[in-house]
C-alpha cells in the first residue's frame, strides 16, 4: 500500500512538472500578447536611453506589439532596479542595466534587491569603450608623452575627472593608475556636462571617459584624445590608437549594457527574448546606429551575459579593494 501511495505521488508530481513545462512552452509561443516595458534607470536623451529605444523599436517591428521605454532615473539606478525586481516574472517588464549594476552590488550595503536571486540575464546589448582625454595645455601629444609626465610627477599631483564618486569612470581611472603604477587624485562631478566644462576650462586636465561625452569638444580642438580602450580604434576617431597600440596592452575596460528580467520569468520566454536581441544586433542598420552612439553592438544570449556579469563583478571588486573605494567617497 505504501509503495502504491509513493508511486501515485511520484506520478502526480511528474504530471504537475510536465504540465508546468507545457504551460511555459505555450506561454512562450503566444508571447508577447501585450505591451512590454523596458525600465531604464537613466534620464532620457543619453546613450543608454537611445540604445534602449533602438531595442524597443526593433522588438516592436518584429512582434507587432508595442515595447515602451520607461525612464526611472534616481538612486544611482537603484529605484528602477528595485521596481524591476518586484515586477511580475512574465516577460513584460525588463530592465536595462550597465556596469553600475555590478558596482552597486559591491559597494552599496542593504540593497532592496538581490542582484543574483531577483534577476535573470536576457542578453548583453552593447558596450562602450573608454577614451583618455587631456586639456590642450598638457604637454603630451601622445600616450607615451602622457605616461612620461605621469611617471615623473609627484603622487597625487595629477587628478582625473569622472561623473560620480563610484561610477564606471572612477573604476576606469583607478584601474589605469594601478596598472600604470602611478598615483592619481580623483575629482567627482555630478554629471557629464560638469566634467566637460571642467575639462574645457582647464580646471581638470585629464580624464578617462566614454567617447561620446567628449567627441564634440575634441572635434572643436578644445580637448586632445590620446588612446582608447578595446581591440579596435573608434570609427569616429580613426587616428587615435588603442591602448594596446600605444604601449599598454594590459589596460582594457568597457562599460557594458544589457537586459535583465525578473527571476521568475519562464525560461522559454527569456530564450525568445535573447534570440530576438542576438538577431537584432547583427542587423546592418542596428550596427550603424550603435556605432553613431559610440557603442559596439553585442548580442550574447542569456548564459554568456550571465558569465560576463560574473567576470565584471570579480574584476570591479579587485579594483575597488585595491583603490580602497568606499560608497559616497
Amino acid at each position: 500500500m505504501k509503495n502504491m501511495t509513493f508511486k501515485l505521488r511520484t506520478l502526480l508530481l511528474c504530471s504537475a512538472l510536465a504540465c508546468g513545462a507545457a504551460s511555459a512552452q505555450e506561454s512562450a509561443a503566444s508571447y508577447p500578447s501585450k505591451p512590454i516595458h523596458i525600465l531604464v534607470p537613466f534620464v532620457a536623451g543619453g546613450g543608454a536611453d537611445a540604445a534602449a529605444r533602438l531595442v524597443a523599436q526593433k522588438l516592436t517591428d518584429k512582434w507587432g506589439v508595442q515595447v515602451v521605454v520607461d525612464n526611472r532615473p534616481g538612486g544611482n539606478t537603484v529605484i528602477a532596479t528595485q521596481t524591476a525586481a518586484r515586477s511580475a516574472g512574465d516577460g513584460y517588464t525588463l530592465l536595462l542595466i550597465n556596469s553600475t549594476f555590478a558596482i552597486n552590488t559591491i559597494l552599496t550595503p542593504n540593497l532592496p534587491y538581490d542582484a543574483e536571486k531577483d534577476f535573470t540575464p536576457v542578453s548583453a546589448v552593447g558596450a562602450t569603450p573608454f577614451l583618455m582625454v587631456v586639456h590642450p595645455s598638457v604637454p603630451a601629444q601622445n600616450f607615451k608623452d602622457m605616461m612620461g609626465i605621469l611617471k615623473a610627477s609627484r603622487p597625487g599631483e595629477w587628478n582625473f575627472a569622472t561623473v560620480g564618486s563610484t561610477g564606471v569612470g572612477r573604476i576606469a581611472g583607478e584601474q589605469f593608475a594601478q596598472q600604470a603604477g602611478v598615483k592619481l587624485q580623483h575629482i567627482p562631478f555630478k554629471g557629464a556636462a560638469e566634467v566637460v566644462s571642467a575639462m574645457v576650462g582647464g580646471d581638470v586636465k585629464f580624464t578617462i571617459d566614454p567617447p561620446s561625452t567628449h567627441i564634440p569638444q575634441i572635434r572643436a580642438g578644445k580637448l586632445r584624445p590620446l588612446a582608447v580602450t578595446g581591440s579596435t580604434r573608434l570609427p569616429s576617431l580613426p587616428d587615435v590608437p588603442t591602448f594596446a597600440e600605444a604601449g599598454m596592452p594590459e589596460y582594457d575596460i568597457r562599460m557594458f549594457f544589457g537586459l535583465l528580467a525578473p527571476s521568475a520569468t519562464p525560461k522559454p520566454i527569456v530564450a525568445k527574448l535573447s534570440a530576438a536581441i542576438t538577431e537584432m544586433m547583427n542587423l546592418p542598420d542596428v550596427k550603424e546606429r550603435m556605432r553613431t552612439l559610440e557603442f559596439v553592438p553585442i548580442g550574447t544570449g542569456s548564459e554568456a551575459f550571465q558569465a560576463l556579469l560574473k567576470t565584471e563583478n570579480e574584476r570591479f571588486a579587485r579594483i575597488i579593494k585595491a583603490a580602497d573605494i568606499k560608497a559616497g567617497q
